[in-house]
């Protein structure tokens, strides 16, 4: 593997030790380990670091493009398009607040589906019943048929 690094040892070593965010510490710790040598190919990095060799070149690609603040610059999806509108949103939370309610998150897909033609998965709804919209289907649970009952 052919990575020029620009920076030295002792200023990865300094960096390594101020980093506290733990993605970024792994990205340099794979500059630092090839810099000194301790190893010597993406397979190795990944192995010594716990992770794909794949993200290693993906990291390694970044750095030779971007240099090290590029490397170190974790890209998020901040601006990503909400998947309901509100009025979408308020006439499920109207439906989730509804006595019947929905028995599962499946049935929540389902109803998302049918009704505004969406197909969204169903980690993205769980998201949106869950967390945005703070709802809980309360189901019961099937009790066993020779647990006695209770009471």
């Amino acid at each position: 593997m052919i990575l020029e690094i620009v920076e030295s040892v002792e200023e990865l070593k300094d960096r390594l030790q101020k980093e506290t965010r733990g993605r970024q510490k792994q990205r340099l710790q794979a500059l630092y380990l090839l810099k000194t040598g301790q190893a010597k190919s993406r397979r190795e990095i990944a192995r010594l670091l716990g992770v794909g060799k794949k993200a290693v070149g993906n990291w390694l690609e970044r750095y030779q493009a971007e240099g090290l603040e590029g490397l170190l610059s974790i890209r998020t999806h901040t601006n990503r398009a909400y998947s309901l509108t509100e009025e979408q949103e308020k006439q499920l939370r109207e439906k989730l607040s509804a006595p019947e309610g929905f028995p599962s998150y499946g049935a929540v897909q389902s109803w998302v589906k049918a009704t505004f033609g969406l197909d969204l998965p169903y980690p993205t709804v769980y998201g949106i019943v869950r967390y945005r919209l703070g709802a809980k289907l309360k189901v019961a649970r099937k009790s066993h048929t020779q647990k006695p009952p209770s009471g």
